[in-house]
């Protein structure tokens, strides 16, 4: 990456190094995006007097933030040159942003491009620059500024959950861990151990089976009740994540996603899932 800051046509400062980090914020997803590089020395006193960050994804070329302002100083030149020049833009990104660029990132690396847009002035002049490049994040820095602001909480989905044991919510993150790093097949063997989490508080995994045998009868399905149905789409979701666990069949993103988002949903439905009385007897027993 090399993005530089001209005057009057000349190069005065260049950054080829772009750091991400997070941290959570009110409403969103704050990311504090630092470039580093140095400036140069300059004879007579100079200052950048505007500095902003825009970032757009790679391919294809979308934007998604037109202008982000400096977060810290102005840079001011003078006869000392700088090799550890440091300047932060800080942004807050909202959930829709953040799904966009997962979905666009896969399991990979982000590729963004970044323009960086300069008023320079001196003594005797003002000048306006443009530079622009494709810069790659690794994946783990960028896992690790999503994990810090906060956005890995909402589990992907907007499910309203239960407070649910430790071990459950463990098995939550491991399946989205999983389908961040792109092992799909993984993320969905993690949402069958939660199933069977559930089947074991409520002991009712003969019930769930006896539904989706009812299921099956033309008859008998006519004369099921809502909750054996959302106990038979339980017992079924089950047979789906066992495809995880036998044979060579893979998974894709979206279809680990689609299991993870129904494991959640049935999770939160106390007929079926995690409810506040069974906790209760949970924390009793």
């Amino acid at each position: 990456m090399r993005i530089s800051i001209d005057h009057n046509g000349t190069n005065i400062a260049e950054f080829n190094q772009l750091i991400v980090s997070g941290r959570e914020a009110l409403g969103g997803y704050a990311f504090n995006f630092s470039l580093k590089g140095s400036r140069k020395a300059s004879d007579k006193p100079m200052k950048v007097s505007e500095l902003s960050l825009s970032l757009s994804l790679s391919d294809p070329v979308r934007p998604f933030i037109v202008a982000i302002p400096l977060a810290s100083h102005i840079m001011q030149f003078n006869i000392y040159a700088n090799n550890t020049e440091q300047q932060n833009f800080e942004v807050i990104l909202t959930k829709e942003q953040l799904n966009a660029l997962e979905e666009y990132r896969k399991e990979g690396d982000l590729a963004l491009k970044i323009g960086l847009k300069t008023i320079t002035e001196d003594t005797e002049k003002q000048w306006q620059s443009y530079s622009e490049d494709v810069v790659v994040i690794p994946k783990q820095q960028w896992l690790e500024a999503l994990g810090k602001t906060g956005f890995r909480q909402t589990l992907l989905f907007e499910v309203p959950l239960p407070d649910v044991s430790s071990e459950i919510m463990s098995l939550i993150s491991k399946a989205q861990s999983f389908i961040e790093h792109g092992h799909y097949k993984d993320a969905v063997m993690q949402c069958r151990h939660i199933i069977e989490q559930i089947e074991e508080l409520r002991n009712d995994k003969a019930l769930s089976s006896t539904a989706n045998k009812k299921a099956q009868d033309n008859q008998q399905r006519k004369e099921m009740t809502s909750i054996e149905r959302l106990l038979s789409m339980r017992e079924q979701i089950k047979n789906v994540c066992q495809l995880g666990a036998h044979g060579g069949e893979e998974f894709t993103r979206s279809q680990a996603k689609t299991v993870l988002g129904v494991t959640l949903s049935l999770l939160s439905e106390p007929t079926v899932g995690f409810s506040d009385t069974f906790k209760a007897k949970e924390m009793t027993g």
